[in-house]
């Protein structure tokens, strides 16, 4: 449903949408940054090895080096470093001590920027993203046993992983009058709060529709008001891993707190109301790729780490689990046939509290 979009209408320049998102992401103004990212190490490594190398076999060391590194990797690698260089202006921190950074400071660093903050992942992505950058820059990594126990520290303390700031970061990031952008948002929004697989709901490229197995505006819509005042929104889609051509129903809840995702579904559905459902000259699918490279090039220019399709359904599920909705009823939502569905859960630690706590204190005191 929310795979054509208006083209070629581009999405319109984006900036953060709030000032708080500009502020997240300033740098103290310094010469050695931000375009190279440059300390004063990097000036006296570069003068020795010049004594003996061309630039040109210079620069080619630091191309093959970065090269052991997927692009798109890299690109989210840039966060971290953007984390560093703010815990260090905060802790005026001298430029000749973030290079080589040393094994305290990296640890300080996590402990305090990271544990109980953000998620294993983004951890992860800040230290291979700052080891990379010192080794482009030649300089030495000192991480060791002290970072192995912050960093194992930081593991246990993350908070549970609903991606629910993902998607806040998500929402003001994009530009949701703007017809791509607006569908984005609904797709993102109904593969989290619809717990759904991205190939439910979006198509690999152009050429691979299939009007049998992919949904498109003109499938079976219907709304209804639920007895508790909100209101809900389901779609047919003509296949689903599980029941394959049998196809397969998404039911779309409204929510009155926080991100809601009948509210994404029902504004796309009207700015795009002039979409045909079938691809004409001067209209495009939404694919796949296209879909997760806009929602993280928003996350990477807002310190958040990259994420894979199979997160929204993944953090859809904790964050439902972690409101207190009946394991069953999410196990509906996310149309679970099996017992596959328990690998879903994350944070069990936290999510089966929500419901012991839930049951009457009396029968928590019953003995049998």
């Amino acid at each position: 449903m929310a795979h054509t979009s208006p083209s070629p209408p581009q999405p319109a320049a984006h900036k953060p949408a709030l000032p708080s998102a500009r502020t997240q992401n300033a740098i103290a103004h310094s010469p050695l940054r931000p375009h190279l990212w440059t300390t004063p190490w990097t000036e006296s490594w570069h003068n020795d090895l010049s004594s003996h190398f061309t630039p040109d076999s210079i620069h080619r060391f630091q191309e093959v080096v970065l090269a052991s590194v997927e692009p798109k990797t890299r690109s989210n690698y840039g966060a971290g470093l953007l984390r560093f260089t703010q815990f260090c202006d905060r802790h005026t921190i001298p430029e000749a001590s973030r290079m080589p950074a040393s094994e305290p400071l990296l640890s300080l660093f996590i402990a305090e920027e990271g544990a109980g903050l953000v998620s294993r992942s983004t951890v992860e992505a800040w230290l291979s993203g700052l080891q990379l950058w010192h080794a482009v820059q030649g300089a030495p990594w000192h991480g060791g046993h002290i970072l192995r126990r912050v960093k194992q520290g930081a593991y246990k303390l993350a908070p549970a992983s609903s991606r629910l700031d993902h998607m806040r970061a998500l929402r003001q990031g994009l530009d949701v009058s703007n017809a791509r952008d607006a569908a984005i948002w609904a797709a993102a929004m109904v593969a989290w709060a619809g717990c759904c697989r991205l190939g439910e709901i979006f198509i690999d490229s152009p050429s691979t529709f299939d009007s049998s197995k992919h949904v498109t505006r003109n499938c079976s819509i219907s709304r209804g008001l639920a007895d508790n005042g909100h209101h809900f929104l389901k779609f047919k889609i003509p296949w689903s891993k599980t029941k394959l051509h049998a196809g397969d129903t998404i039911i779309i809840t409204e929510s009155l707190h926080g991100l809601d995702p009948y509210s994404a579904l029902e504004h796309h559905l009207f700015v795009n109301e002039p979409v045909p459902a079938n691809t004409i000259s001067g209209y495009a699918h939404l694919t796949r790729s296209d879909f997760m490279l806009r929602c993280n090039t928003i996350w990477s220019t807002t310190g958040f780490s990259s994420l894979t399709g199979h997160s929204f359904r993944i953090g859809g599920t904790t964050h439902l689990l972690l409101s207190g909705v009946d394991p069953w009823v999410v196990m509906a939502q996310g149309r679970w046939t099996s017992k596959a569905f328990l690998s879903y859960w994350r944070k069990t630690e936290l999510i089966l509290p929500t419901f012991i706590e839930a049951i009457p204190m009396s029968i928590r005191r019953r003995r049998y």
